[in-house]
């Protein structure tokens, strides 16, 4: 890895938490990428916007490195109705055109 490569920020996948009796929220790491230990940093209350504290921050663990918090990536859609009942239609003309009976 180059030196240039060290210094870059590394992106952690970040969740939504609320501390409970309060109107505190957090954003938690789960996996650090430099340490690997579950860090929190402060989102704001319920009334702000949680979404404007994602960014580059100080790694708790390293403050002189940072990483930008970000939200997860979406899993893939499924195929809708028409796409399973087209898979389904294709493997059962499959079995039809085999000559093993």
């Amino acid at each position: 890895m180059a030196k240039k490569d060290r210094r870059t920020p590394q992106q952690a996948f970040v969740t939504l938490r609320d501390m409970p009796g309060t109107r505190v929220m957090f954003w938690v790491v789960d996996t650090c990428p430099y340490c690997g230990e579950r860090h929190l940093h402060v989102a704001g209350n319920i009334r702000s916007d949680p979404g404007e504290s994602l960014g580059e921050h100080p790694a708790p663990c390293q403050p002189d490195r940072t990483y930008e918090l970000a939200l997860p990536p979406q899993p893939k859609k499924k195929g809708g109705k028409d796409a399973r009942r087209k898979a389904r239609r294709d493997a059962k003309t499959d079995a039809w055109d085999e000559d093993t009976w």
